[in-house]
């Protein structure tokens, strides 16, 4: 089978939807709005969906299945994820299909390992089974999520007929993980993801000293200090510089800058004009000039290295299932 992200009419830019799962990012949107406006995205042109049977205990991947009825699906990509605890050989299978329930599909596109399993979990077991539900048509391509170098190189080499095609990690201007494995990840054709591609709104330059974000998650996200608005001050003000040449906002220079470095970007969204907005991104093509230009204050100001592991390995699953019910 091709690799799903050497298609041809795969867009450069996807949609996240961890926000259509939960409430923690503000009080400023609902059901009806959200799928008005994905099914906007999706219609025209954002037609990679990336999420996850945890966003929301499994709801974003039911208003997902909500807004298929509307679509077609042969023209959409759908990737979702089995959270790390689920991630055994026992339990993979009832994830899988729990997914494919609510999503109201047959078929998933891009079946993902949401976070790297406890040292206790038998990983090659693991990778088998997931290769046997692939083989059996369930699942199209395989990928993983927030995985080491170590647990990509090991993943990887479990499998036989089939081959982790991505690994999604947290990856934006100044958020990346380390050298050593975006380098791996390119020499072996394993598509970068990049989930928190405007850093939690942090790069739209909406927030700043006098004005912090809402919802409680990212008031407990450590990037939105003082610190970190006055050190990335000058970024955005480039980045606000070079939106007005281009005609377009900073999101969309943000998103057009990382996927013309080879990642595909899921930003996340609560509305239509959002959506719009993330749409807009797919038309402008920055000048190298201008490629250059973010890169060298990049290059001034340094970058945050993310961290690729979500959970340290020797946490047992079923103390990760009760962590992960406050993220």
């Amino acid at each position: 089978m091709d690799h799903l992200f050497s298609k041809k009419d795969l867009g450069r830019i996807g949609l996240g939807t961890w926000q259509m799962g939960m409430k923690g990012w503000g009080k400023d949107y609902d059901d009806s709005s959200v799928l008005e406006a994905f099914i906007y995205g999706v219609s025209n042109g954002l037609n990679f969906v990336d999420t996850a049977e945890i966003y929301g205990n499994g709801r974003s991947e039911a208003l997902i299945g909500k807004a298929l009825e509307y679509l077609d699906r042969r023209r959409i990509y759908i990737a979702t994820k089995v959270a790390g605890y689920n991630a055994t050989p026992r339990r993979v299978k009832r994830s899988l299909y729990g997914s494919l329930k609510r999503l109201g599909v047959e078929y998933i596109d891009l079946y993902q390992v949401h976070w790297e399993p406890s040292i206790y979990t038998n990983m090659e077991y693991l990778f088998r089974e997931l290769e046997n539900m692939a083989g059996e048509g369930f699942i199209q391509h395989i990928g993983v999520s927030n995985f080491s170098l170590d647990g990509l190189k090991k993943a990887s080499s479990y499998l036989k007929d089939f081959r982790i095609e991505s690994n999604q990690l947290k990856f934006n201007l100044i958020e990346r993980p380390g050298n050593d494995i975006i380098q791996y990840m390119y020499e072996n054709g394993i598509k970068l993801i990049a989930w928190s591609p405007l850093a939690q709104g942090f790069l739209t330059g909406k927030y700043g000293v006098c004005r912090k974000p809402e919802g409680f998650i990212r008031k407990l996200n450590v990037l939105f200090s003082e610190k970190n608005f006055k050190r990335y001050d000058p970024l955005i003000k480039k980045l606000k510089e070079i939106s007005l040449k281009e005609n377009a906002t900073v999101t969309q220079i943000v998103l057009s800058y990382e996927s013309k470095l080879g990642v595909l970007p899921i930003p996340g969204f609560k509305n239509m004009n959002q959506v719009k907005e993330i749409l807009g991104a797919l038309k402008p093509e920055l000048s190298e000039d201008h490629m250059m230009e973010i890169t060298k204050i990049l290059e001034e100001l340094g970058t945050i290295k993310a961290r690729e592991k979500m959970f340290p390995g020797i946490i047992p699953n079923f103390l990760v299932r009760t962590i992960s019910l406050f993220i």
